[in-house]
């Protein structure tokens, strides 16, 4: 049994905890990063998943991480090269389409064909999520104050969010009140009349969600969404240039120069504690890693529940983490294809913005709240709502041979536990099937041109990335799953019932994405502890 020494220990490569490796050297310490896997990065990894085809295996599009992030760790120098997706493409199986490309007069037009109205709706929508929005971009990189038992800095921050609160017009808290405890059926219904843009917006809840159209709180998505930025474009989504892969290789690259280290094959079976107090974490193989300060970026059930154990908690705390919602209801998977997509509604020869765009898949507003109902049956939704990209067709690193090509999913929702005792890995194939023959609705070629399929179900996801039922967020982003009590009242600023464990993974404020914001405020927590 090997023993090694650090000031602190950081548990998953992933990209939140490769951030706060960074800033804890940066501050001085001393840091070891262990991760599970074989290669850093966590949900954002790069990876081929069939001979000559390259993707991004699990995170698939970037716009919430920090810019202060980028900055600060110099992931640029080290490789990070996003690249912006400049068109939407929103598609029903009706032959019904919108492609968006940010060009006005092209946007009005394509709006033009469904409501006379609903273009300028948007652009007052946009404006009022904007303002919105912007309170809780403002707070992202801000610890939360605690709920109860806060000192002068605690009162202070609830102070200032209150004064940003004030400042906004009255329609704008009107609208600020109905995204934090509204139903998103509510909003969308105020501001559109066509059923194809309702069906747009309806979308935008679903990547980071698990919930229908119709349950309060869900509609704070929305804003989650409108905070990020990618090359100074405010509300600009886009891909990194060889995979999302490549911004955690930038960072564990910027780790390293710092003098952190960075061990892969390295799966933590317990979390030491002593006194009350970590001392280190003890490995698979049965090594042991001291420390005195050790941060998690794995997810609260897993982290309190597994890693440390019911033992050493309050039994209050323990209650309150076991009923912790964590479930996203997400099935990823990527396809290899020896040529480019051929749309049914919009053919083209060659590589069109409808190829270089991110792609939706989606029928109704009814559609998401019938997968959601069937998913909270036990039965994946069929057919599921789909959100696509094909990286290839603006980064052609990602495949050998010229032509080929690389096509992303997000299929939702797809429940983590199934109806009549029915197993993941038998229930797989079929599910697969449904997905590829409804996707062929809008690609007729696809059956001609696919080679290989890889499928994530939200199981295999667990497994994977160590993600407890498959949840990407690590939590629901539900408004009593946020801020102060994300994950808990009494870890919700990074620090824990047990002395010196953090938490900074998305489990803390500000949740989900791949922001790099969980592991900056935790550093800053560990930092501040420190001094």
């Amino acid at each position: 049994m090997s023993h090694n020494q650090f000031d602190a220990i950081i548990l998953g490569a992933g990209h939140n905890g490769l951030t706060a490796a960074n800033y804890l050297a940066i501050g001085g310490m001393k840091v070891c990063v262990l991760e599970q896997r074989h290669v850093v990065g966590g949900a954002a990894v790069s990876e081929e998943f069939h001979p000559g085809y390259r993707n991004s295996l699990a995170s698939y599009v970037v716009s919430l991480l920090r810019s202060e992030v980028v900055r600060d760790l110099e992931l640029e120098r080290y490789g990070y090269e996003p690249l912006l997706l400049e068109n939407s493409l929103y598609l029903n199986s009706g032959g019904d389409y919108l492609l968006l490309n940010g060009d006005e007069g092209h946007d009005r037009a394509e709006f033009g064909r469904f409501s006379a109205s609903d273009y300028d709706a948007m652009l007052a929508f946009e404006e009022s999520v904007d303002k919105v929005g912007g309170i809780l971009a403002k707070q992202w990189l801000k610890t939360p104050p605690k709920l109860h038992g806060g000192g002068l800095s605690d009162l202070l921050e609830s102070v200032k969010l209150g004064l940003d609160v004030h400042r906004l017009d009255k329609d704008s808290r009107w609208r600020l009140l109905q995204f934090f405890i509204g139903a998103p059926q509510s909003i969308i219904e105020r501001w559109f009349e066509s059923d194809k843009v309702k069906a747009m917006v309806a979308a935008h809840i679903m990547p980071a969600n698990y919930a229908p159209l119709t349950q309060p709180g869900a509609s704070l998505a929305m804003l989650h969404h409108a905070v990020g930025e990618i090359a100074g474009r405010k509300g600009a989504w886009g891909l990194v240039k060889g995979g999302m892969g490549t911004i955690t290789q930038a960072m564990a690259n910027s780790a390293r120069d710092k003098g952190v280290t960075i061990q892969t094959n390295a799966g933590v079976e317990q979390i030491l504690i002593e006194g009350g107090a970590v001392s280190g974490v003890r490995l698979e193989n049965g090594d042991t890693i001291l420390a005195p300060v050790v941060a998690a970026n794995t997810d609260p059930k897993r982290t309190f529940l597994t890693l440390v154990g019911e033992e050493h908690l309050p039994s209050d705390f323990v209650r309150d983490i076991s009923a912790f919602r964590q479930e996203s209801a997400s099935l990823r998977m990527n396809l290899a294809l020896s040529g480019l997509p051929d749309f049914k509604a919009l053919p083209s020869a060659g590589i069109g913005p409808q190829h270089q765009a991110s792609i939706t898949l989606i029928e109704s507003m009814q559609h998401l709240d019938e997968a959601y109902l069937s998913a909270r049956s036990g039965i994946p939704a069929q057919p599921p709502i789909i959100e696509a990209i094909i990286p290839s067709a603006v980064d052609n690193s990602l495949t050998d041979k010229p032509g080929t090509h690389v096509m992303s999913l997000l299929c939702k929702y797809m429940p983590y536990d199934l109806a009549n005792g029915e197993h993941w890995d038998a229930k797989k194939p079929s599910v697969v099937q449904n997905i590829l023959e409804h996707v062929t609705r809008f690609i007729p070629n696809l059956p001609e041109i696919l080679v290989h399929t890889q499928c994530l179900t939200p199981l295999d996801i667990e497994r994977l990335f160590g993600m407890t039922r498959g949840d990407i967020c690590h939590g629901r982003m539900e408004p009593d799953q946020l801020y102060s009590a994300r994950p808990h009242p009494d870890a919700a600023q990074y620090a824990t019932p047990i002395g010196g464990l953090y938490l900074c993974g998305s489990g803390t404020h500000p949740g989900g994405g791949v922001t790099g914001a969980p592991g900056h405020n935790a550093a800053r927590r560990i930092l501040k502890d420190r001094r």
